[in-house]
């Protein structure tokens, strides 16, 4: 009888990682985030990872703009706080009744229902790009910093890109809130449980800071910090939310400053 060779064992495959599309990813970071960031740490770089989620919320932020500034009741509520401010000027002397009245004129060409919506879709534009790279170089800095992780900028980018879906979801229900309320200081908040929001009292400024999707999202890019860097989640949210913290309180700060010397 003829000997047979024995078979030989297959050969080992290299592990190929799922990949997941672009809109998977998009929806996935809202339900499981860790998973999409593990994701894009291991594979090739993905400009579209940040790209289209800045570009969605700067197209949602302008859409955004474009309703809120076509409500009467909220131009009319605009007109009003400007009339209100020129009238205080006058009755404090600092300005002639004639001069308030050039100014009232002036206001109002300048802040129209049109100028109104192009310095809206303007600045959601500046605002959206703006928000995007400070907090892909809070990430980047805080990872190679306190985590002495070494990770591009590129994933950094990706990752805060991605993050920041939840901003998208965010101005959506802002901007259904204004609406229904006509007010543009209506937010999901605890800002919400105060009858009437002044922006010049510092109490309901930390109020209106305590957002839902603010909460949502910095703690999202807590996960993505950690994914990256590779440590647990609570260390990554040990260095991320003291950050976001200081950055709420300069924002009130600021907040609080400017609406005491416009009032």
């Amino acid at each position: 009888m003829q000997d047979t060779a024995p078979a030989l064992p297959p050969e080992p495959t290299a592990p190929t990682s799922a990949t997941t599309s672009l809109g998977a990813r998009l929806m996935n970071v809202f339900a499981v985030p860790g998973e999409v960031f593990d994701e894009v740490k291991a594979a090739p770089s993905a400009p579209a990872n940040w790209l289209v989620p800045v570009f969605m919320n700067c197209l949602v932020g302008a859409i955004a703009a474009i309703i809120l500034m076509s409500q009467p009741t909220i131009l009319q509520g605009i007109r009003e706080k400007q009339d209100a401010q020129f009238e205080k000027m006058v009755q404090q002397g600092k300005m002639s009744r004639a001069d308030a009245d050039k100014a009232m004129a002036m206001a109002e060409k300048f802040t129209g229902p049109t100028m109104l919506k192009i310095s809206g879709v303007i600045g959601s534009v500046v605002f959206s790009f703006g928000a995007f790279f400070w907090w892909t170089t809070i990430l980047w800095l805080l990872g190679r910093w306190f985590l002495r992780a070494q990770f591009s900028y590129g994933k950094a980018m990706e990752v805060a890109g991605l993050a920041s879906m939840i901003g998208v979801l965010g101005v959506i229900v802002t901007l259904l809130l204004q609406v229904n309320f006509s007010n543009l200081t209506s937010s999901p908040s605890l800002g919400l449980l105060v009858n009437n929001f002044d922006p010049k009292k510092v109490s309901h400024l930390v109020l209106g800071a305590v957002n839902v999707f603010g909460i949502w999202r910095v703690l999202i890019e807590s996960i993505a910090l950690a994914r990256l860097a590779g440590v647990p989640f609570l260390r990554g949210a040990f260095v991320m939310i003291p950050v976001w913290l200081l950055c709420q309180a300069v924002m009130i700060t600021f907040a609080a400053l400017a609406g005491r010397l416009g009032g």
